[in-house]
């Protein structure tokens, strides 16, 4: 049994935890053991969590530790994930158990695939990734590392989501078009067309914000 502790103990981290315990660690048994945070007074003020047990900066590994990243920002996500790794911290995968995961899905270390959120068919989801509430990524689609896909946004089948990019609540990319790396797809905007990497779109038609 491996102790699962929160890298983050934010407002992310926190739903990260309550969902926690009904998710299926991919291949791992756990159970949540607290959280890394390098503000120790963090829940300050919020009942019923496990405790905040040491700071990302410090913490070193133990042999029956697993970790997941509920940092929302890719470029501090990164490092904290740099960080453990570099000391052997083991990241693992959770997926709730209300997540519909079709046949030969892949769902790389580290990610996270949230209530009632659909991976189809042949997907990929990569590391270090989220599927947040209710969001569906399409047959064949694949969303790449270090990825957020938010809550309610569809990605259509065979659509490529790319390493660092971020689809906000409502976005909706049409199947087959591609999102580059670190690009930000705005609140409900629907890309019917590719979006460049590092560029950020709103509106319906998405276009890029000047």
């Amino acid at each position: 049994m491996h102790r699962l502790l929160i890298v983050g103990a934010g407002g992310f981290g926190r739903e990260l935890c309550g969902a926690a315990r009904d998710c299926i660690g991919y291949g791992t048994d756990f159970e949540i053991a607290g959280f890394l945070d390098a503000r120790p007074d963090a829940l300050d003020g919020f009942a019923g969590y496990p405790p905040v047990v040491g700071s990302p900066d410090s913490y070193e590994p133990g042999p029956c530790d697993a970790f997941i990243a509920a940092i929302g920002g890719i470029a501090a996500r990164r490092r904290c994930v740099s960080l453990m790794e570099g000391r052997g911290g083991r990241f693992i995968s959770l997926v709730h158990r209300t997540a519909s995961v079709g046949p030969n899905v892949r769902i790389g270390e580290g990610s996270f695939v949230a209530q009632f959120a659909t991976v189809s068919a042949d997907a990929s989801v990569g590391r270090h990734t989220c599927v947040f509430q209710c969001a569906v990524v399409g047959h064949d689609a694949s969303v790449g590392d270090f990825a957020h896909v938010y809550a309610h946004c569809a990605v259509g089948g065979g659509a490529r989501i790319c390493d660092g990019a971020v689809l906000y609540p409502g976005a909706k990319i049409a199947p087959r078009r591609t999102v580059g790396a670190g690009a930000v797809v705005g609140l409900g905007a629907v890309a019917i067309l590719d979006v460049k990497p590092g560029e950020t779109v709103f509106g319906n038609p998405a276009a890029p914000v000047a």
